[in-house]
C-alpha cells in the first residue's frame, strides 16, 4: 500500500537523483577549448612553479608583457592541471560535474532544512536552467560552492552554538582568495550575518532609550564572534601573492577596460541583441524572490534580515552582470525556497487542509507533479542539445569538441613560426599550446591590457588594411592564428580582409581557425606544400560541413559568409534547416544573406525566412530593422514603418531605427506618400 512514509522514503531519494541528473546533463558539455580560458588556466599550473611572474605581470603576452597584473585564480591552474595530468581533458569534464553536483547537493541541504522536500525541489527546476549559463570549466564554479560553504558553516555555528565551525572559515578563505575574485563575496557573507546578529539587540536597546554604550554592548554581545572572525578571514585573504593588491583588487573591478566582454553587460543591453530564455526567467526568479519576502511577512510579521541583505546585494550582482545570474539564481533559489515555506503554517491552521486524507492527497499530488516535472525537464534538454541549443550550447560528452586542438598540432608540425597575430578568444588556448616556444598577441584577460593598446593597436589592425600593414611590419608577425568564429564586427571584417590579402597565403583552416603565413618570410617549401587555393577553400568548406555536427557547421557557414560565398553559406544553412526547421541562427542568417541581393525574388524569401524566425522567437530588434528594410527596397513603406516601430519599441535607443524612421517621414513629407497613420 502506497502510504505517505512511503512517498518520503522512495520518491524523495528519486526526485533527487532525477534533479541530480537535470544538473549532471547541463554539466556533461564538450570543452570548446578555442574560446575558453581555460587554456591559460592549465599554462598557470603548468608555469608557475618555475616562472612566478605569471603571477604579477602579463607574461603570455609579447606585446605588453610589463604590464602590472593581478593573478587572482593561480591556484586553480594548479588543480586543473594537477587533475589533467591523471586523465586529460576528460577528467576535467568529470571534475567539473562532480563539482557542480556538490553545489547543487550543499544548496539543496541549506534549503531544505528549513523549507522542507517539496518548496526546495520544485524550485531546483528553474535553477538547474540558470546554472546553465556558467557550466564551463572556470575557477567561478569553486566560488559557488565557497559561497555556500561559508553558508553552511555560519548557520551551523548559529545551530549548535560551536564556535570551531567559524574557525573552519579560515582555511577555507586561505584557499579561496588565491583561487577566485569572488572571495569577496563570502566576506560580505560573514559581513551581512554578523550584521544580523548585531542590529536586531542594538535596535531593541536604542528604541528602549539606552545610551549608545549600551546599544553598542547588546550588539556587541551577540556579534562579536562573527565580528573577530571577519577581522581574522580579513586578515588570511592577505596571504596571496598580490598581498594587499590581490585583496583590494576585486574592488577595482568597475575599473575601464579596453575590450567590452558580452557577459559583463546587462540582460536588458544583451537581450536587444540575442534572444536568450535565461533572461526572462532571471526576471521571473527576481519577482518570486520578492514576492516570497511578501509571504514570509504575511505570516510571521517579520523579515528575515541575512536574508534580505543576501537578495539585495545578489539580485543587484545579476542586474549588474549578465555573468551573475546564475549565481543569483542559486541563492535564490534557497532563499526563496525557505521563504514560501512559512506558508505551510497556513496549511497546518486552516482546518479542511489539516486533515489527515488532505494532507496525503497533497502530498501524492506533489510527488506526481514533481517526477513529471523533471521527466519533461529530462526530456527538453535533451531535445535542446540536439535542436534549439538554448540551454544546452555544446555537444554532450566529456571532452574536447572534436577537431578543436587540430590546429595547434598543425602549426607544431608544419614549421611555422611567430611572432603571431591571434584574437583575443583565441589567446587562452595558444598559450597552452605553443608556450614557450611562442607567445601570444593578445589573450582573453582585458585587465591585463593596457587601454590604449586595445584602442589604438588591436581594434585598428582588424578594422583596416592600412593600419594592419604598419603595424604588424612593426611587430614582425609572420603567422596569423586567428578564430574566425568571433563574432565582434571588427573580426568578421579582419577574416574577409587577411584571406584575399596579397601578401598573405591561407595554409590551414577548420572549424574554429584559420592560419596564414606571410609569403614572403615563409620558406617556399612551406607555401607549396600547404598553400590552400580558393577552389580548395570552397571544396574543403563543403567537406567539413558535411561531417560536422550542427556546431561545427554553423561556424563554416559564418566564414562562408564572411568571405563572401554567400551560395555555400545557404548551402549549409539549409542543411542544418532539414533536421531543425526551426533553427533560429540559421533562420536569421538567411534572412539577411537574401535581404542583401537587389533580386526580387531573394528579397521575398529574406521575408520569408525573418518571419519563420520571429514566429519561432526570435523577436529582436535587429530582424525588424532588416525586414523593414527589405520592406523598404520592395517600395511597401506602410510595412517598412510598422517593423520599425516595433523594433523601436524593443529598444528605444536603437540608432539604425532611429534613422529609418526619420528617413520614412522626410519621404512622408517630401513625397507627400501616406505611410504612418
Amino acid at each position: 500500500m502506497i502510504t505517505s512514509e512511503n512517498i518520503k522514503k522512495f520518491i524523495r531519494p528519486i526526485a533527487l537523483g532525477g534533479l541530480l541528473l537535470l544538473v549532471t546533463l547541463v554539466f556533461a558539455q564538450q570543452i570548446n577549448f578555442t574560446s575558453l580560458d581555460l587554456g591559460r588556466h592549465l599554462a598557470n599550473g603548468r608555469e608557475v612553479w618555475h616562472s612566478p611572474g605569471l603571477l604579477f605581470q602579463n607574461f603570455y603576452s609579447y606585446t605588453e608583457p610589463d604590464f602590472s597584473f593581478v593573478n587572482h585564480h593561480w591556484l586553480a591552474g594548479v588543480i586543473y592541471y594537477g587533475i589533467f595530468l591523471l586523465g586529460g581533458f576528460k577528467l576535467l569534464s568529470v571534475f567539473n560535474i562532480l563539482l557542480a553536483l556538490a553545489i547543487f547537493w550543499l544548496g539543496f541541504r541549506l534549503a531544505e532544512k528549513k523549507a522542507g522536500f517539496y518548496w526546495t525541489a520544485f524550485l531546483a527546476l528553474p535553477l538547474v536552467l540558470m546554472l546553465s549559463q556558467r557550466t564551463d570549466i572556470r575557477p567561478e564554479l569553486f566560488s559557488y560552492f565557497f559561497i555556500l560553504l561559508t553558508w553552511f558553516l555560519l548557520e551551523k555555528t548559529s545551530e549548535t552554538y560551536l564556535r570551531k565551525y567559524l574557525y573552519w572559515l579560515l582555511p577555507l578563505f586561505l584557499v579561496w582568495v588565491n583561487i577566485h575574485i569572488y572571495f569577496f563575496i563570502g566576506l560580505l557573507l560573514v559581513a551581512f550575518y554578523a550584521l544580523a546578529h548585531f542590529l536586531p539587540p542594538a535596535w531593541q536597546k536604542l528604541w528602549s532609550g539606552a545610551d549608545a554604550q549600551d546599544i553598542l554592548q547588546a550588539g556587541w554581545e551577540k556579534g562579536r564572534d562573527l565580528i573577530r572572525i571577519f577581522l581574522l578571514i580579513l586578515f588570511i585573504s592577505l596571504i596571496n601573492p598580490n598581498t594587499w593588491r590581490g585583496l583590494l583588487y576585486p574592488f577595482n573591478i568597475l575599473r575601464e577596460y579596453g575590450y567590452e566582454i558580452a557577459e559583463n553587460k546587462t540582460i536588458f543591453f544583451l537581450e536587444t541583441l540575442s534572444t536568450n530564455p535565461a533572461f526572462f526567467i532571471f526576471k521571473v526568479l527576481l519577482v518570486v524572490l520578492f514576492v516570497s519576502f511578501g509571504a514570509y511577512w504575511l505570516v510571521k510579521r517579520k523579515l528575515p534580515l541575512f536574508e534580505l541583505l543576501m537578495a539585495v546585494f545578489f539580485s543587484g550582482l545579476g542586474l549588474f552582470a549578465s555573468r551573475n545570474i546564475a549565481l543569483f539564481s542559486l541563492v535564490a533559489w534557497i532563499i526563496s525556497s525557505r521563504n514560501f515555506s512559512v506558508l505551510n503554517y497556513l496549511g497546518k491552521s486552516v482546518q479542511f487542509l489539516a486533515q489527515p486524507e488532505i494532507i496525503r492527497a497533497r502530498r501524492y499530488a506533489g510527488a506526481a507533479l514533481l517526477a513529471g516535472f523533471i521527466f519533461i525537464l529530462i526530456f527538453y534538454l535533451w531535445s535542446d542539445s540536439r535542436n534549439q541549443r538554448e540551454f544546452i550550447k555544446q555537444p554532450l560528452g566529456i571532452n574536447v569538441t572534436n577537431g578543436s586542438g587540430d590546429s595547434a598540432q598543425f602549426f607544431r608540425d608544419s614549421g611555422l613560426r611567430g611572432p603571431i597575430f591571434n584574437n583575443y578568444d583565441l589567446g587562452s588556448a595558444l598559450t597552452f599550446w605553443l608556450f614557450p616556444d611562442e607567445k601570444v598577441f593578445v589573450d582573453n584577460r582585458p585587465e591585463a591590457y593596457s587601454v590604449k593598446f586595445f584602442r589604438d593597436i588591436y581594434k585598428p589592425m582588424q578594422e583596416s588594411r592600412l593600419a594592419w600593414d604598419k603595424i604588424s611590419k612593426d611587430y614582425g608577425i609572420k603567422t596569423v592564428y586567428f578564430s574566425h568564429t568571433d563574432s565582434t564586427p571588427w573580426a568578421r571584417q579582419f577574416v574577409n580582409m587577411i584571406l584575399s590579402h596579397p601578401d598573405w597565403t591561407l595554409v590551414y583552416f577548420d572549424r574554429y581557425t584559420v592560419i596564414l603565413s606571410l609569403t614572403k618570410e615563409t620558406d617556399d617549401e612551406i607555401i607549396n606544400k600547404y598553400k590552400i587555393s580558393s577552389v580548395d577553400f570552397r571544396n574543403q568548406i563543403r567537406q567539413l560541413a558535411a561531417s560536422s555536427l550542427e556546431f561545427g557547421k554553423m561556424n563554416l557557414a559564418s566564414l562562408a559568409e564572411i568571405t563572401g560565398q554567400p551560395e555555400i553559406a545557404v548551402e549549409i544553412y539549409r542543411q542544418v534547416l532539414l533536421n531543425n526547421p526551426d533553427d533560429l541562427q540559421s533562420l536569421t542568417s538567411l534572412g539577411f544573406l537574401y535581404s542583401a541581393s537587389a533580386d526580387r525574388e531573394d528579397l521575398r524569401k529574406a521575408i520569408v525566412y525573418f518571419d519563420r524566425a520571429l514566429l519561432a522567437g526570435e523577436r529582436l530588434p535587429g530582424i525588424y530593422n532588416q525586414r523593414g528594410l527589405v520592406y523598404w527596397n520592395m517600395g511597401d513603406y506602410k510595412k517598412a514603418a510598422t517593423d520599425w516601430q516595433t523594433a523601436l519599441e524593443l529598444d528605444q535607443a536603437n540608432a539604425t531605427t532611429l534613422h529609418y524612421l526619420s528617413e520614412l517621414k522626410r519621404l512622408q513629407t517630401e513625397k507627400a506618400i501616406p505611410i504612418f497613420p
